[in-house]
């Protein structure tokens, strides 16, 4: 994720979701995966002259830790390491599973865009299948992990099931044990895959 994403209104979606599921499914824990990206910010033009956005500035409407304070007494974990490297990335993941004091819990996978395209052309915004099997892997039974999906077309053909199709394959489960969030009045171009470990 991007800084510039952060707390748009589809974090309105996003943390309702989250929310809403660690109260049904009973979760210790939040682990937010951000797949994070930092971004430069372009200057602004004050009375003819370029200045830099302050630091102070950024840091109130984009600081992505923040979100911490909002569970309450569930504590909400980020994995905030920057996205370089895909191999150390998934490492970075599976240890931040594999080290959370409290199960069943959540872990959350956020990345800009979602599940790796067809076409099998996938950047930095894209989760891939085999890095979502393996961390399904790493998850404790119990866990639930939810996965941001940003639409993928935009001809207007559906597209929340063929994902939700791919997320399924990834997983290696049965049809019908995946379930979606989706908030059309909100944000039409988002939705929300989530599955119990069983």
């Amino acid at each position: 994720m991007q800084d510039r994403w952060y707390g748009d209104h589809r974090d309105l979606i996003k943390w309702g979701t989250l929310l809403e599921l660690a109260a049904r499914y009973h979760a210790k824990h939040i682990l937010q995966v951000l797949y994070y990206r930092k971004n430069t910010w372009a200057q602004i033009e004050v009375g003819g002259t370029n200045v830099d956005i302050a630091s102070e500035v950024i840091q109130h409407f984009r600081d992505v830790n923040s979100i911490r304070s909002l569970g309450g007494s569930l504590p909400i974990e980020v994995l905030n390491e920057e996205f370089e490297n895909r191999g150390n990335y998934l490492k970075a993941v599976t240890s931040a599973i594999q080290a959370r004091a409290a199960c069943p819990g959540i872990v959350f996978l956020d990345p800009d865009t979602g599940l790796e395209p067809p076409s099998g052309k996938y950047g930095p915004t894209h989760v891939l299948n085999s890095e979502l099997r393996y961390i399904w892997a790493s998850m404790s039974l119990g866990d639930i992990l939810v996965f941001y999906q940003h639409k993928t077309n935009k001809n207007g053909d559906p597209w929340i099931q063929p994902k939700m199709d791919q997320f399924v394959k990834a997983l290696g489960i049965q049809p019908g044990c995946a379930k979606h969030a989706y908030a059309p009045l909100i944000a039409r171009d988002v939705a929300f895959f989530f599955a119990e470990k069983e």
